[in-house]
Parts: C-alpha cells; sequence; structure tokens
C-alpha cells in the first residue's frame, strides 16, 4: 500500500515539475523551417527560398512546370487556376514567384517587408 501511495506521490509531483509542453502546429513548423536566419520573422527572400524548394520537389519530371497530374487535386483548387496566368494547366515558377509574393503583401498587415507568425495566422484563419 506504501508503494502504490509513494509511487501515486511522485507521479503527481512529477506533473507538477513537468513544464507543460504545447505541440507546434503545422503552419508554426513550417514557419519555423523557413526562418533560416532565426530572427522570428520571415523576409521575403526566406519566402521565396520555401516556395522554390516546394516548387522543386513538385515537379517531378523537372520541366519547370507544376501540371496538374503533379499538383493532385490541388490543380482543381482555385488558387491554383486563378495562379495559371496563361491558363496552361500549370504553374510555372515564375506564375509561383508572382502569387507568392503578391500572398507576402497581402499578408504582410504593417507593411514592414516581414511576416510574423501572428500576420500568417490571422491571414489563414478560417481556411484550414
Amino acid at each position: 500500500m506504501r508503494v502504490l501511495i509513494a509511487a501515486a506521490a511522485a507521479a503527481a509531483f512529477a506533473a507538477f515539475a513537468a513544464p507543460a509542453v504545447a505541440e507546434p502546429t503545422d503552419m508554426e513548423i513550417v514557419f519555423i523551417k523557413s526562418d533560416e536566419n532565426g530572427d522570428g520573422v520571415l523576409s521575403k527572400g526566406e519566402v521565396l527560398i520555401i516556395s522554390i524548394r516546394q516548387f522543386d520537389e513538385s515537379d517531378a519530371n523537372g520541366d519547370q512546370v507544376i501540371d496538374a497530374e503533379e499538383a493532385g487535386e490541388i490543380a482543381t483548387h482555385v488558387e491554383f487556376t486563378d495562379n495559371d496566368a496563361d491558363k496552361s494547366g500549370s504553374l510555372s515558377l515564375e506564375e509561383m514567384i508572382e502569387e507568392k509574393l503578391a500572398d507576402f503583401k497581402a499578408i504582410d498587415a504593417d507593411s514592414d517587408g516581414f511576416l510574423t507568425m501572428e500576420e500568417i495566422e490571422t491571414a489563414y484563419e478560417g481556411q484550414q
């Protein structure tokens, strides 16, 4: 009986002693990975670097466009079709960069040239 009480007490103290750790969201993980210099904000350059990496990963056949097959179900989303400026059914790197720069400008609420996690969360509230 004393062993059970001691074990319960130890567990209770451990619960109070251990700091609560919140799991980061997917958005926070992407933000942290994108923040190359670790300054807590994303510059246009950092956003474009991660976007170009994602483009290269998505361009499975290396033809410098992301076609409907490579995009999968995203190819039917308005964001994909609206950003297909030449209506070719695929996105070129240039079209993707134009889209990311427009998104950056729209999300940068204080127009300081940097994105904070708060600005990104505010911009994407309700879209998930």
